[in-house]
C-alpha cells in the first residue's frame, strides 16, 4: 500500500472514530403532517351542513413549518376589496428597510408609520389610494405586487392589473412572503395584529393565539358581495390562511368557522411533530360554533360599518395591545449519532425521502 493510500485510510478511520464519539445534531426535513383527506372531509362536511355553495368560496391554507398547503378553488378571481392594502403597505415598508425612506418620512402629509397604521389598522381608503398613486398608476402598482408571489407572469390576467382582482393563491403567497421575512417589512405584522379585534378570524379564535389579519369587503350595485380575510395565525408553528367569498351577511361567520377548522387541523399537525397527545384546545372549531352569533344584530351591522362605500371601512374600538417582539423560530432537531455502521441506513433514508418528495411538494419558510 502506498504512503498516500495509507494516509487516506488513516484519515477515514480517524473521521469515523470522531463521528462515533461525538454526537451531532442532524436536522431531518419535516415530514408531511397535514392529513389532506381529513381536511377535504371536514371542509366538505361543513359546506354541506351549512347549505353553502362551494363555488362561492376559495381557500388557501399553508402550514409554515413544513410548507404543506391545502387549497379550494385557489385560482378563482375575486375583487380584492381591501386585501390590496397588504402588498401596498409591504411596498412602503420595503422602501424603509432598503433605506430609501424612514418611518418619519412625510408622504402626502403623513409619516410612513402613520400611513401604515391608518391603512392596516383602520383600513382608511383615501390614505391607501393616495399611497397607491405615490408609487404609480394602479395597474403599474399592482404589477409591483407580483414580486411578493412565486406565480409566473402568465398567471395574471388584465382583471388583476386593471380591476384589482386577486386569487386566494396569490394572496397566500403575499402573506407567506410577509411571514418569512418580517425584517424586510417593518411593523406590518404588528399593525395587522391590531386590526379588527373580535372580528373575522378573531371571532372564533379570540385571544388563544396572536393573529395578523386584513379583511376586505365590498358590495357591487348588482348585489354581488365580496367578503374576504387573509392572515397569519401564530400557533406554535404559524399557519397562513386566506378565505375569499361572494357571500353577504353570513360571510363573517363562514370566514370565522373556517379559521377555527384550519386551526384544529394545524394543532393536530403540531401534535404529530412533537409526538405528543392532541391538545385540549383542538376542538376550537366545534366550540366556536356554539358561540351565540346573531347575524342581524352583530355581524351584518359591523360589515356595513366596514363597507368600502364610505371613506374608510370603519374604525372599531381597539383594546390596548401589548407590543410583542418578533421571535426567531426555534427549529427542532433530531439528535443522530453517525457511525460507520449507519452509512447504509442514511443512504436508505435519503432514497426514501427523495421518493416521498415526489409525492409531496414543500416550500421553505425558514427565516434567512
Amino acid at each position: 500500500m502506498s504512503q498516500k493510500s495509507t494516509g487516506l485510510l488513516a484519515i477515514v478511520i480517524i473521521t469515523l472514530f470522531l463521528m462515533e464519539a461525538c454526537p451531532i445534531s442532524y436536522a431531518m426535513p419535516p415530514e408531511g403532517v397535514i392529513d389532506v383527506e381529513e381536511a377535504d372531509a371536514l371542509f366538505d362536511s361543513y359546506v354541506s351542513e351549512q347549505g353553502l355553495n362551494p363555488e362561492m368560496i376559495s381557500v388557501a391554507y399553508v402550514y409554515t413549518e413544513t410548507g404543506e398547503s391545502w387549497y379550494h378553488l385557489e385560482d378563482k378571481w375575486y375583487y380584492s376589496a381591501s386585501l390590496y392594502k397588504v402588498p401596498l403597505m409591504m411596498l412602503l415598508a420595503e422602501k424603509e428597510s432598503n433605506g430609501e425612506l424612514a418611518c418619519d418620512t412625510v408622504i402626502n402629509g403623513m409619516t410612513v408609520e402613520n400611513i401604515e397604521e391608518e391603512v392596516l389598522v383602520y383600513s382608511n381608503n383615501p390614505v391607501a389610494y393616495s399611497t397607491l398613486l405615490y408609487f404609480a398608476q394602479p395597474d403599474v402598482c399592482r404589477k409591483m405586487f407580483c414580486r411578493y408571489s412565486e406565480l409566473p407572469e402568465s398567471y395574471y390576467t388584465w382583471d388583476f392589473y386593471g380591476g384589482s382582482y386577486f386569487t386566494a393563491r396569490f394572496m397566500s403567497d403575499v402573506m407567506c412572503s410577509l411571514y418569512r421575512d418580517p425584517e424586510r417589512f417593518p411593523r406590518i405584522i404588528e399593525y395587522m395584529k391590531r386590526a379588527q379585534p373580535d372580528h373575522f378570524f378573531k371571532l372564533s379564535l379570540g385571544d388563544r393565539f396572536e393573529i395578523a389579519q386584513k379583511y376586505g369587503t365590498y358590495s357591487e350595485e348588482d348585489g354581488t358581495d365580496w367578503n374576504h380575510t387573509t392572515g397569519i395565525v401564530f400557533t406554535p408553528h404559524p399557519f397562513v390562511l386566506t378565505v375569499m367569498t361572494k357571500y353577504g351577511g353570513i360571510s363573517e361567520t363562514v370566514i370565522s368557522d373556517l379559521a377555527a377548522l384550519f386551526c384544529d387541523i394545524t394543532l393536530k399537525a403540531e401534535a404529530k411533530l412533537s409526538e405528543t397527545e392532541p391538545s385540549v384546545e383542538q376542538d376550537i372549531f366545534n366550540e366556536s360554533r356554539l358561540m351565540p352569533k346573531d347575524l342581524t344584530e352583530t355581524v351584518v351591522p359591523e360589515l356595513e360599518a366596514f363597507s368600502e362605500s364610505s371613506g374608510t371601512e370603519g374604525k372599531p374600538t381597539l383594546q390596548p395591545v401589548e407590543k410583542v417582539e418578533n421571535k426567531e423560530e426555534v427549529q427542532s432537531v433530531r439528535p443522530l449519532i453517525i457511525s460507520s455502521g449507519m452509512v447504509l441506513e442514511i443512504i436508505l433514508i435519503v432514497l426514501l425521502m427523495s421518493r416521498y418528495r415526489k409525492k409531496h411538494h414543500f416550500r421553505s419558510f425558514k427565516k434567512e
